[in-house]
């Protein structure tokens, strides 16, 4: 990746709804070069379009949670696992794990009682060994973009 092209990813992590001359400007070049660019972006999936960032709590999901699993290591049980812990809308991300526990999923919930509905069901599936859950308090950072930008200007030589 060349220069120009980690300047316009460090612009649309910034503000993805620039123009692409908003962003031309920016980085100091043509707005056809920069829409080509991003359109190289999308193609090859360096990014996948301008999504909206929505606090859950505004739209009445008001736990979210983290619950580390351990589930029998055969990979035909974790293969059907995954299976149904994709099929949850709740379940909002699903990590594999090294370590004491094969996977951690976020959880988002309207309350408490559907997050203790769905714990049990999780923990409850075929092949789950253990489950253990860490209720959020607060959120103090949720930027994922700072380490992005951090990479991309690192290895611009910034």
């Amino acid at each position: 990746m060349n220069s120009l092209e980690r300047r316009i990813l460090i612009e649309l992590l910034m503000d993805a709804e620039r123009t692409a001359v908003s962003i031309a400007e920016r980085v100091g070049s043509s707005r056809q070069t920069v829409s080509k660019k991003i359109d190289k972006f999308e193609d090859s999936g360096v990014i996948e379009g301008v999504s909206a960032r929505v606090d859950p709590s505004r739209v009445g999901l008001e736990e979210r949670a983290f619950v580390f699993i351990q589930e029998d290591p055969e990979m035909s049980v974790r293969r059907k696992i995954e299976r149904e812990i994709d099929r949850i809308p709740q379940v909002t991300r699903f990590f594999r794990l090294f370590g004491r526990y094969s996977g951690l999923l976020e959880i988002l919930t309207r309350d408490q009682q559907e997050l203790s509905s769905l714990v049990k069901e999780i923990h409850e599936l075929e092949g789950m060994r253990e489950t253990e859950t860490f209720i959020v308090h607060s959120s103090v950072k949720n930027r994922p973009q700072d380490a992005l930008i951090h990479a991309l200007r690192e290895d611009a030589g910034h």
